[in-house]
């Protein structure tokens, strides 16, 4: 008939349509459960297993950090360490309501990174000592040829060396998302609240941010510093200016 459109599929266009309603509203009931928590002691061991199921997916991080009990111990130590005597770290977790026991994903936020000291305790035995300085030496060296001459904050300084930040910046220093976890918004909540303590203050964060995640820092105004590095063990600088309040 005149006016038809030949080949046009309406019920497929409605499935799909259908399916995507239908993820868009479990994605919004599965936010709706998602609480934002502070670190206790006794959620050490469950962030550091957090931790592991992020990162310990490629030969690189391994070589850092084997995924060992000995190794494990190491990072609970480390943590449990800052938690304890460093009250200006912010460590948060995401827990759903219907399963309060589980840590979804986990943040550590520097609200003073103004304050001196080693963000890591010397490395375990089981780790490659020599990569590992290598590695975050090598961020170092980055923020420095792209920072200098502002007032700014590494998320991963050289971890031996005594590093002294600066007033005007603050640091996401971890944040991890449990894989079976992943896209209900949980490092958002993360992410988010860092942003509103940094507009607040009127302060900007600067981070090395994984391939992975400079997609979800892009959402929060993070902006890139020069190219993209694709490889595995990048760490891409990216930087957030505050925004004004109203």
């Amino acid at each position: 008939m005149p006016g038809d459109s030949p080949g046009l599929d309406l019920s497929a266009e409605s499935s799909t349509r259908s399916v995507w309603f239908r993820q868009l509203f479990e994605k919004m009931a599965n936010q709706s459960t998602l609480r934002l928590r502070e670190v206790s002691p006794e959620d050490i061991p469950k962030i550091s297993e957090v931790w592991f199921r992020a990162f310990s997916t490629t030969p690189h991080n391994l070589e850092l950090f084997p995924d060992t009990p000995a190794v494990h111990a190491w990072w609970n130590e480390a943590n449990y360490h800052d938690l304890v005597n460093k009250p200006y770290q912010k460590y948060l977790k995401v827990v759903d309501a219907a399963h309060p026991g589980d840590i979804l994903a986990y943040g550590k936020w520097d609200l003073q990174p103004d304050r001196c000291g080693e963000r890591y305790p010397p490395w375990h035995p089981e780790s490659n000592a020599e990569l590992c300085d290598q590695f975050f030496g090598g961020i170092e060296k980055q923020r420095r040829r792209l920072m200098q001459g502002r007032e700014h904050y590494c998320t991963t300084p050289s971890p031996r060396l005594t590093y002294v930040g600066f007033n005007h910046v603050i640091d996401l220093d971890m944040l991890a998302t449990n894989p079976d976890h992943q896209r209900r918004g949980a490092a958002s909540l993360l992410v988010q609240w860092g942003c509103d303590q940094a507009d607040r203050n009127g302060v900007a964060i600067y981070i090395a941010s994984s391939k992975q995640g400079v997609g979800l820092y892009r959402k929060f105004g993070f902006e890139l510093l020069g190219g993209l590095d694709d490889t595995p063990e990048g760490a891409n600088p990216m930087v957030r200016e505050p925004r004004r309040l109203n």
